[in-house]
């Protein structure tokens, strides 16, 4: 009896492997608590598993039928043509015409096999003529780069070029404003306060009389052209105002921001109003290398910008009167951004920040579940008697086939995070993890309805202690944003002139009082906003719940809205949009 507990104590956990050879498939099954093997298809190659064609991660074992085929493909000529946003420059990439010859590559064994191919590419001859009128219809009319059009298509060169610049126009110089005041560190701060306490700047105090700053004027620009032909007229300069007030006289004849009592001055920017308010008050210059990332227990505000790579967390507000560049901001409430918001992510209400727990990624699983749910409920009986679909698994086989591919790959790198990444966890409970997940890797009879479903949330929840969603009420309010993605509990409004390629999603409302080029927008309750797409065509996608409504006051094609599960995609310019649903269908009105 001894001996058999110490034999028992000895047995190796190992997982499984999947390697491919000479175009077939070899298994081992794992031993022990081991994860078993899967394959991930990869776009060209067709796997069936036990009869059963399949296009997302599945784990697979010794006993599993496997076939796995390259797939030849025709491909016809690819040119795309793409104009700068600023009319300045088009670029051409172009692929000819050409076959696609795929062959399988052979692999060492893995636990998770990529399936993967190497492809030959036999060109065919095109036609230049194709191109210039694909041109011309673009409307390129200045700046084309003719010869190297022609030596594009004589030699058959795939790639993107540049095949027609503009003429740039030379803007004009904004308004500027000198300050005439030193410099000082700031260092009594509360002792709870995390901030990076040596580099936290202020101005020092003033006395009447003394000289804040001084305004410098800018100077006209000079006329561009595109390669549209369209003349291309010169931003117009920022024109600052100063407004005096009882802290601050503004001298128009000297350009002087002269102090009028005893403080510290703080600079207010409304939009190109500026004034001074002179009191005793902490800030934030900048958010950059110099004062380190920002992590602190009440308000935030920053005076200039945050610039690149640097991260501001705070429990209550965050205002920024600059512009926020490549970088984070996470608030426990609001968030106020006076200028524009460039490849950044802004996060509002929610104060549980920077834990690294097993929660974190868990809570992964958990969305990606609640998604299939939500697709489960909407799946029509027209897409039942459509797809053939005549039991619950294979229902939920299907969705996984389709709207819920990513839920299996999210699976496998959930576990694959847990066990290389520093969480406080053990292999036991990364494989009660496998074994709660496994009815999603292909064991789909196990799932015979929504109660088993919610089952294996409610499990999963008790074991790693996720908590219920929590209630918040944060708002962002912005001037504008490009390539960016803000998540808000509340309300969010843009109130500039243009929202680029953003993502938005939002608790409460979101108002856009500009221009929405491109990205996606997700409200809980409403969207409204002035211009929605492009003239040229970029795609737009805006959502919200079926109580939830849309206004548009300008609407482009390419614009795709979402209300429920009623969605409709606009080929027309239409205007005055008021899209909700009433009586179970989608109107306008």
């Amino acid at each position: 009896m001894f001996e058999n507990k110490i034999l028992g104590n000895t047995v190796k956990n190992e997982d499984g492997y999947v390697w491919i050879l000479e175009g077939k498939v070899f298994v081992k099954d794992p031993i022990g608590k081991g994860i078993p093997p899967a394959l991930n298809p990869c776009e060209g190659v067709k796997l069936t598993v036990n009869g059963v064609e399949t296009r997302h991660l599945v784990m697979v074992s010794e006993k599993d039928t496997i076939e796995v085929e390259a797939i030849h493909e025709e491909k016809e000529m690819e040119i795309d043509i793409e104009i700068s946003p600023d009319n300045l420059k088009a670029y051409m990439s172009f692929k000819p015409r050409r076959t696609v010859k795929r062959y399988l590559k052979d692999s060492y064994p893995m636990n998770k096999l990529d399936i993967c191919v190497y492809e030959e590419e036999i060109y065919k001859k095109s036609d230049v003529n194709e191109l210039l009128n694909i041109i011309k219809e673009q409307g390129i009319v200045y700046g084309i780069k003719e010869d190297l059009i022609r030596e594009i298509f004589e030699n058959n060169k795939k790639g993107r070029f540049l095949i027609a610049e503009g003429k740039a126009p030379i803007d004009a110089t904004d308004d500027t404003l000198e300050c005439l005041l030193t410099i000082s560190d700031k260092k009594d701060i509360g002792e709870n306060e995390n901030i990076d306490y040596k580099n936290l700047i202020t101005y020092i105090s003033v006395k009447p009389g003394d000289k804040i700053a001084r305004l410098i004027r800018g100077f006209r620009g000079e006329e561009g052209i595109s390669v549209l032909g369209v003349p291309i007229e010169p931003k117009e300069a920022r024109r600052i105002i100063i407004e005096s007030n009882s802290n601050i006289q503004f001298d128009e004849e000297t350009n002087l921001i002269i102090a009028k009592k005893h403080g510290t001055p703080e600079k207010k920017e409304n939009g190109n109003v500026i004034t001074y308010d002179i009191r005793e008050q902490l800030k934030l210059n900048e958010v950059s290398l110099k004062t380190g990332n920002i992590n602190f227990k009440g308000d935030v505000e920053v005076i200039g910008s945050v610039h690149e790579d640097m991260e501001v967390i705070s429990t209550n507000n965050i205002t920024v009167l600059g512009d926020v560049n490549f970088s984070r901001l996470y608030s426990g409430n609001e968030i106020v951004v006076k200028g524009n918001v460039i490849s950044s992510k802004l996060i509002s209400g929610d104060t549980s920040l920077a834990l690294k727990t097993p929660a974190t990624e868990v809570q992964r699983i958990i969305w990606e579940i609640e998604d299939l749910i939500s697709n489960i409920k909407n799946f029509s009986q027209n897409e039942f008697e459509f797809y053939n679909i005549s039991t619950f698994p294979n229902t939920v086989f299907y969705l996984l086939n389709t709207k819920n591919r990513k839920l299996s790959t999210t699976i496998y790198d959930v576990i694959r995070n847990l066990r290389k990444g520093s969480y406080d966890i053990d292999d036991i409970s990364i494989y009660k993890l496998v074994e709660k997940c496994k009815c999603f890797l292909g064991n789909y009879n196990e799932i015979t309805d929504l109660d088993y479903i919610y089952g294996v949330i409610e499990s999963i929840k008790n074991t790693y202690f996720i908590e219920g969603e929590r209630k918040i009420s944060g708002n962002i309010s912005l001037t504008g944003a490009l390539n960016s993605e803000i998540q808000s509990y509340g309300n969010v409004i843009i109130s500039g002139k243009t929202c680029f390629n953003t993502k938005i999603f939002a608790g409460g409302k979101v108002s856009i009082l500009g221009n929405l080029r491109g990205g996606r927008v997700e409200s809980e309750k409403s969207v409204e906003i002035n211009n929605a797409g492009t003239s040229m065509g970029a795609k737009t996608f805006i959502r919200v719940p079926d109580k939830g409504f849309i206004k548009m006051r300008i609407v482009y094609p390419d614009t795709t809205i979402m209300i429920g599960r009623h969605s409709y995609k606009f080929i027309n310019y239409q205007t005055n949009i008021y899209a909700r649903v009433i009586k179970n269908k989608l109107i306008f009105k």
